[in-house]
């Protein structure tokens, strides 16, 4: 099979970095290389790939100065620098690994043969189960959609929409996705993949779900969802915790940057892009409504 790569940007994972680099250990196909970049870690983040790295010379640390705290951009900028560490290494694919996920031993292998199979996708993960008190549960989202936290991207299109970029509020994967689609490139999520992500969701920076739903709707914003596409999503997922209040917050942090004409982080063309494929979304689920 084609070689791969992944790059891991991590900040004070050490509690899940671990069970991640057994993950990759047993994967049926491994990586050419792996990088794993410490974002100004203070925790034992360093110390356990340092060990890892000499234990496997396929791992690589890497560490990157960065501020007190972890800024939107953070992850982006670690991830260049993992990326600009790999040029003399030959791969046709890179992986884009958060340090709390874990998957199956035949994960890489099955993205993989999907790439082989179609000279179109771009870029493809598996479907992320989150960490709940009564177990892992799967996340709700589009199977069109490759899952940020463990994007596996074709070589070509990942440098044809310029990686990564650094963006005000979140969305630095969504960013890169919507570009790779409007280029013509497909992406994809596979159900029979699943990704652990370890980390409850409201557990980085001591976040509230109401954070996290205000967060979400500035996101919305910055990547340019159309405001009717907006609302409905935020009011579909009003059983997020808190329920109800999660979908007013949502919709408030939209509302507010979209009344005042904040500039977004997507370029117009992305924005007009999105748009369009958000509307056609639409028309379909009403025409299939209409049917039934």
């Amino acid at each position: 099979m084609s070689p791969y790569v992944l790059v891991t940007p991590a900040r004070n994972e050490g509690a899940f970095l671990p069970r991640l680099i057994e993950s990759i250990e047993r994967q049926t196909v491994k990586p050419a290389k792996w990088v794993i970049v410490s974002d100004a870690s203070t925790d034992d983040t360093d110390d356990i790939a340092t060990i890892a790295s000499t234990n496997n010379p396929v791992i690589q640390l890497i560490r990157v100065p960065g501020g007190a705290k972890r800024s939107f951009g953070s992850k982006a900028l670690a991830f260049k620098a993992g990326y600009e560490a790999l040029q003399d290494v030959v791969f046709d694919y890179v992986g884009n690994l958060d340090a709390d996920v874990t998957m199956e031993p035949n994960y890489y292998e099955k993205n993989l043969e999907e790439m082989s199979n179609n000279k179109w996708l771009g870029v493809s993960s598996g479907v992320l189960w989150d960490k709940t008190e009564s177990g892992y549960e799967r996340t709700n989202s589009n199977l069109n959609h490759a899952v940020g936290a463990v994007q596996f991207w074709r070589r070509e299109c990942f440098e044809a929409v310029g990686g990564y970029r650094p963006v005000t509020v979140g969305g630095v994967d969504s960013l890169a996705e919507l570009t790779a689609r409007m280029k013509g490139w497909e992406t994809r999520s596979f159900p029979n993949l699943p990704v652990y992500h370890h980390k409850p969701v409201d557990f980085a920076n001591g976040r509230t779900g109401m954070r996290i739903a205000y967060r979400a709707g500035l996101t919305e914003y910055h990547i340019g969802t159309h405001p009717l596409f907006a609302t409905l999503k935020a009011i579909r997922r009003w059983k997020e915790s808190p329920i109800i209040l999660s979908t007013l917050v949502r919709l408030f942090a939209y509302w507010k940057l979209w009344l005042v004409g904040t500039q977004r982080d997507a370029s117009n063309e992305l924005v007009a892009y999105l748009k369009n494929e958000q509307m056609e979304v639409l028309r379909n689920t009403l025409i299939n409504i209409g049917r039934r």
